[in-house]
């Protein structure tokens, strides 16, 4: 088995998580907190983009536009993840930075959805990523000094959501050079992206299990 093979074998493990995380949310989904209740949307929504995805791909040979919905629906469901069930009183200010975001990200849906591949340059992923991670350090400001009263689950999750876009910002910053870029070094970042966003999913749907 070449890498690229084992690569492309690698990619079904994504929809399989995410089935299972959506089998464990609805079996437990009375108990679930509204914040879980979340969780539960943003890997359902992940599996129907990833499925969209690989069909619009194999129908027409790029999928990229499909990048730039997820980024949408991503930083909507964490804005309310943290304005609804972390913040102790919402950011105005954030709240004020994920409308611009959001109307950037709409923008560029609008403006490169009938793009060449070689041409294009999305940022929509990376101002996705930048405001989540604003979101869970903005928590953490509001937890300092708060520790003994803030359920440890909770920091958890926030510090695993924090780890993750922070990475994700870093991968998608060179989007243009990795899709366009010849050398094989550019599958060993969809490599390592692919698989911080597997553990991710792994343990979104742990938490689900462990807290419902």
């Amino acid at each position: 088995m070449t890498f690229y093979q084992f690569l492309d074998y690698l990619t079904y493990l994504s929809p399989a998580l995410l089935l299972t995380g959506i089998g464990i949310g609805m079996y437990r989904y009375k108990s679930l907190a509204l914040s879980h209740k979340m969780l539960l949307l943003y890997i359902g929504v992940a599996l129907c983009t990833d499925l969209s995805s690989r069909l619009y791909g194999h129908l027409f040979g790029n999928n990229l536009i499909f990048i730039i919905m997820f980024s949408l629906l991503e930083l909507i469901i964490f804005t309310i993840l943290y304005q609804f069930c972390f913040f102790e009183k919402k950011s105005r200010t954030l709240f004020s930075l994920t409308l611009v975001a959001s109307g950037f990200i709409v923008w560029e849906l609008f403006s490169l959805r009938t793009i060449a591949p070689q041409q294009f340059q999305s940022y929509s992923k990376v101002m996705d990523a930048f405001v989540i991670i604003l979101f869970a350090l903005a928590y953490f400001f509001q937890k300092v000094g708060k520790y003994k009263t803030t359920q440890k689950e909770e920091l958890r999750l926030n510090a695993a959501i924090l780890l993750f876009f922070s990475l994700h910002l870093l991968f998608f910053l060179p989007i243009n050079f990795l899709i366009n870029v010849s050398s094989g070094l550019k599958f060993y970042f969809w490599m390592a992206n692919l698989v911080v966003t597997l553990i991710f999913y792994a343990f979104i749907n742990w938490e689900i299990w462990k807290n419902g």
